[in-house]
């Protein structure tokens, strides 16, 4: 397919699925591609498979050419497939743009509908997928003309363990926005509703409330810090987001004795506010893909200390190694976070080297032209067949 046919036929009509879209990083993404393609020569559609509209839904909503909600079906059923395809049927995509999570039905829905071209953006795995799950990826990639990885390790994963030729490959990392997020004043009103007082330290994340996300680490390091004496100042503890794992976090804090020094807000309509917060931003994952709140704090200029997991290190850059810890390793986090909450001059270089490390490479205005670039791109000799 060249430029030129899809110019002829008006905007380029591009639809994403996505199991919800209601909060975490790669619903965000595509938020974030909803507002940057709207009004633009790229007409974009959302299929969610969660059977609600989300918050990010309900947001972006406006904003799209068009917007289906279907019932969520487990297993392989093929009735959930034919939902699928007389969906994209009514839609008439150029361009389906798949994400984690929706990649065999999808693709599979793809074809049966005609669909000329398929992009998938995998944005992350633990890496330990059962032989099934790993078969069903690798017939998806047949059906697929252009697999996205948002990370290099990521994309050396995907060809080993999927075997998928290096021409069906891309790598485009994730990108925020640097104008949104950006360093600022912290928010009094903020610090008064989480009853944080002004002059204190504050250790914080945002995330899913789910066991990948291993928020007891951050609690046992957090916990190990106040009882140490390393940092002679108040210490706080935010952890920001939903999910499952809430009471269980709570109960950490309680047993670990810091119940009175940690705040669990939920969900935070406005990031920007609780980054610009934060002395440290920390991820003790068991997993991540590219992490988009990471990458949301350090452009607020919030110091990262994050385990060696996903892409964290490559988001970081090697001058801020020294900022990433053993994947696990609750004793050294708990030794980098006081080393930087205890020089002044210290944390404001590291925040300094975050905000210029997202600046220069993890732009969302990057990001969607790549992926607007991938989308208008004749189809791949290794596509699907």
């Amino acid at each position: 397919m060249r430029d030129g046919y899809l110019a002829a036929r008006g905007p380029l009509r591009v639809v994403h699925i996505v199991f919800d879209l209601h909060g975490g990083g790669m619903e965000s993404l595509v938020g974030d591609m909803a507002h940057r393609f709207a009004g633009s020569a790229v007409a974009m559609s959302v299929i969610t498979l969660s059977g609600r509209v989300g918050r990010i839904g309900a947001v972006v909503r406006p904003l799209l050419d068009q917007f289906h909600i279907l019932e969520p079906r487990s297993g392989l059923s093929m009735v959930a497939t034919l939902r699928w395809v007389r969906c994209l049927r009514r839609i008439r995509p150029d361009v389906v743009h798949l994400h984690s999570g929706a990649w065999y039905k999808g693709a599979w829905a793809a074809r049966l509908a005609g669909v000329p071209r398929v992009v998938y953006t995998d944005h992350g795995r633990a890496y330990h997928d059962p032989p099934l799950v790993r078969w069903l990826d690798r017939l998806a990639s047949r059906w697929t003309d252009v697999v996205v990885a948002v990370s290099d390790r990521l994309r050396r994963h995907l060809e080993a363990a999927l075997h998928i030729p290096p021409d069906r490959l891309r790598t485009i990392e994730n990108g925020v926005d640097v104008n949104v997020f950006s360093p600022g004043p912290r928010s009094r009103d903020l610090l008064d509703q989480l009853a944080i007082p002004p002059d204190a330290l504050i250790v914080g994340s945002v995330g899913r409330l789910e066991r990948v996300k291993a928020y007891e680490r951050l609690i046992e390091a957090f916990a190990r810090l106040l009882t140490s004496g390393d940092v002679n100042r108040p210490v706080y503890l935010v952890i920001c987001g939903e999910g499952s794992e809430r009471e269980a976090l709570r109960d950490c804090a309680q047993r670990s004795g810091v119940a009175g020094s940690v705040r669990f807000p939920g969900w935070v309509e406005r990031p920007g506010e609780l980054y610009r917060l934060l002395d440290v931003f920390a991820l003790t994952s068991i997993s991540e893909g590219a992490s988009i709140s990471l990458m949301e704090a350090m452009a607020c200029a919030a110091a990262p200390v994050v385990m060696a997991v996903g892409a964290n290190a490559e988001i970081l850059g090697p001058d801020l190694q020294h900022q990433v810890v053993p994947a696990g390793d609750v004793a050294a986090l708990r030794r980098t976070v006081a080393a930087t909450l205890q020089s002044r001059e210290q944390r404001d270089r590291v925040r300094d080297l975050a905000r210029q490390r997202v600046t220069a490479r993890y732009r969302l205005d990057r990001m969607v032209t790549e992926y607007e670039a991938l989308y208008r791109a004749g189809r791949s000799t290794g596509g699907a067949r």
